[in-house]
């Protein structure tokens, strides 16, 4: 499980991981299990949440745009 914490505007995005063929199908991706995110804790505009995904995906941190 991956632990972030994210501000307002920022993301997590979730793609397939390094080496997968692009030809690999979403149900294939999943076959070995759902995304599931947990929320531990939250404050002012900050969050921490847990991401669990098959291996088959990578989660990576993106910072969000100022407005």
């Amino acid at each position: 499980m991956l632990i972030v914490s994210r501000r307002d505007a920022e993301s997590i995005l979730i793609r397939p991981g390094e080496g997968i063929d692009p030809s690999t199908t979403l149900a294939d991706l999943f076959k070995s299990g759902p995304i599931e995110i947990t929320i531990f804790s939250s404050n002012n505009n900050r969050v921490k949440m847990g991401v669990q995904a098959p291996d088959e995906l990578s989660i990576w941190r993106k910072n969000g745009v100022a407005a």
